[in-house]
């Protein structure tokens, strides 16, 4: 698994299947979870659109999603990733 630490994506589409996220930034993106085989820790996320596979694991994908923190327009969706069927909801996060 490549990982990649402390970078700031904008404006970008992300697969983070593969990939492993540590203390990275995601603005505005959208971010596609196929599989299960990504990490992200000490993220932070702020109007983005994370779209999750219908058919994983709502437990493990939970999981993962609360190592990170979000803003109250950053939205998750367990779809086909391309039309928003079911939001989740996300924990806020506090900015200083």
């Amino acid at each position: 698994m490549n990982t990649i630490a402390n970078e700031h994506f904008k404006n970008e589409t992300i697969v983070f299947d593969g990939f492993s996220f540590i203390g990275c930034t995601f603005t505005n993106c959208v971010i596609i979870i196929t599989t299960l085989d990504f990490n992200f820790h000490s993220c932070s996320f702020f109007e983005s659109n994370l779209h999750v596979n219908p058919e994983l694991s709502i437990f493990e994908i939970s999981h993962k999603l609360s190592q990170s923190t979000y803003d109250h327009g950053t939205n998750c969706y367990r779809n086909d990733y391309k039309y928003p069927r079911t939001a989740l909801d996300l924990p806020t996060a506090t900015v200083h």
